[in-house]
């Protein structure tokens, strides 16, 4: 015997994804009249995004985008430039012991 289908409403999930972002972290050594920028180190940044959305969008306006995040994020005294960026669509794994793991094979 077979039975008729309901009309269901099917909910479809974006897969979460997010775009780690390294950029050049600056201070300003100066006044913020005549500016004097000093690169200070690296700083991460993390953007939450549809999967969809970074499947499709096209790199040069990603990284455009990117960097007027950056540029928003700045102020007079220090500011952050794009240097590169990596797409995830996962959690990092956590590995613990890589210390007793040096000891254990070096000693």
């Amino acid at each position: 015997m077979r039975r008729e289908a309901k009309h269901l409403k099917l909910k479809i999930k974006v897969m979460p994804a997010k775009i780690k972002v390294q950029a050049q972290y600056f201070e300003n050594y100066s006044d913020t009249n005549t500016p004097h920028w000093k690169p200070k180190g690296g700083q991460e940044f993390i953007f939450p995004v549809s999967s969809d959305w970074v499947m499709y969008v096209e790199k040069e306006e990603m990284i455009e985008s990117i960097d007027q995040m950056l540029a928003n994020y700045s102020n007079k005294y220090s500011k952050y430039e794009y240097r590169e960026h990596d797409v995830s669509f996962s959690d990092p794994i956590l590995l613990e012991g890589l210390q007793e793991m040096r000891a254990e094979i070096f000693g």
